[in-house]
């Protein structure tokens, strides 16, 4: 049991893919990217349904002003897209843990945003079922692609939709549907936290760990 207790404790070695939704459910995974010289960010999500197929890109280069910010707009753009649409059932999956956790608590500073996104939740949630989770970024990369690639763009809000996956993050796209795995470290502390905002890939690692399980120190990212 000492030995249980004591890998527990340590750093982890977690498996992190991308998670496709349940059957019948819609996955969007959203991102904001900031760049600070510039005061400017890009936003960005992807929808794909639970087969991992894609539905539909965008992305839109936005004046901000800090890094959080720029995730709150991309969850508030997010959530006007998924009640314009009526995309249900959905999983919203951010690489961002202040997101969620400003959901539950109050942030001074963007009180108006984080009130507008509340609402913006409770309206999507009386029209359909939807979830709000956290991803490690390896398993959000398409959207974090897709929100660099805004900050090229010359115009603020102008919205660019892909129907198809643009060249640019289809080797991610094929790693994602073919569920390649990264691997990365993490301290059981901060999987407790990361778990209990529903990261799927933290939980399954506290319990490989947990179990003792262990990881090859020398992979960095294989096929399953």
């Amino acid at each position: 049991m000492a030995g249980r207790v004591d890998i527990y404790n340590k750093i982890i070695r977690i498996n992190v893919k991308w998670q496709p939704p349940p059957r019948g459910w819609f996955k969007v995974n959203i991102d904001g990217t900031f760049k600070s010289n510039y005061l400017e960010g890009g936003i960005s999500g992807v929808i794909c349904d639970y087969k991992g197929q894609w539905r539909t890109g965008y992305h839109k280069k936005i004046q901000a002003t800090s890094p959080i910010k720029t995730e709150l707009q991309a969850f508030r753009h997010a959530l006007q897209l998924i009640i314009r649409e009526h995309i249900f059932p959905i999983e919203v999956e951010t690489d961002a843990t202040e997101v969620i956790r400003f959901l539950q608590d109050d942030y001074p500073t963007y009180n108006n945003l984080i009130y507008e996104c509340r609402r913006l939740m409770e309206e999507a949630s009386r029209q359909g079922t939807i979830t709000l989770k956290h991803s490690f970024r390896e398993g959000n990369m398409m959207a974090h692609l897709l929100a660099k690639a805004a900050l090229v763009q010359r115009s603020y809000n102008k919205l660019c939709i892909y129907v198809l996956p643009p060249e640019f993050v289809i080797d991610v796209y094929d790693k994602d549907q073919d569920g390649y795995i990264y691997v990365r470290s993490c301290s059981r502390d901060q999987c407790g936290h990361i778990i209990a905002l529903g990261n799927d890939n933290a939980l399954q690692g506290i319990i490989l760990a947990y179990d003792g399980i262990c990881i090859n120190d020398n992979v960095n990212g294989h096929d399953p």
